[in-house]
Order: structure tokens, then C-alpha cells, then sequence
């Protein structure tokens, strides 16, 4: 049996109508983590910033100004 429901005031809040038999064993995961939560994207936020010393299409062509390749 699978059931979604939704955390709300740190209880997790069960579809109205959900029946569970007394004493059954559950599992809890999280479907997703809301972003502001989440700590990889907290460090992603940490270190993602403009870089205005670089040329605009670095991120296209970095290979032609790391190694000399051919731009795209």
C-alpha cells in the first residue's frame, strides 16, 4: 500500500479516507525537498555568482580558452 500525504505543523497529515490497520509498521521519505531546505543547493547558491572577468561565451567554448580548440 502506498499513500501520499503532506507534513503540516511538523505531523505528517494522511488523505482524508486513509484507513491504516493499528500497529502496522510505515516508512517515511521525502517525494522532494523544497529548494531553500535542500544543502546542495544551498552550496551551489554559495559559489554560483557572475563572473564578469570572463568572456560571455566561456561556458560554450572554455575548451578554446583552456586548451586552444576550435571555437563552436
Amino acid at each position: 500500500m502506498s499513500v501520499t500525504g503532506r507534513v503540516v505543523n511538523g505531523a505528517v497529515v494522511l488523505p482524508p479516507g486513509t484507513k491504516l490497520p493499528e500497529g502496522a509498521e510505515v516508512r517515511i521519505e521525502t517525494l522532494k525537498l523544497p529548494a531553500e531546505d535542500d544543502p546542495l543547493v544551498a552550496a551551489v547558491e554559495k559559489l554560483a555568482k557572475a563572473r564578469p572577468h570572463l568572456p560571455k561565451d566561456y561556458a560554450l567554448n572554455h575548451g578554446h580558452y583552456v586548451r586552444g580548440e576550435p571555437k563552436r
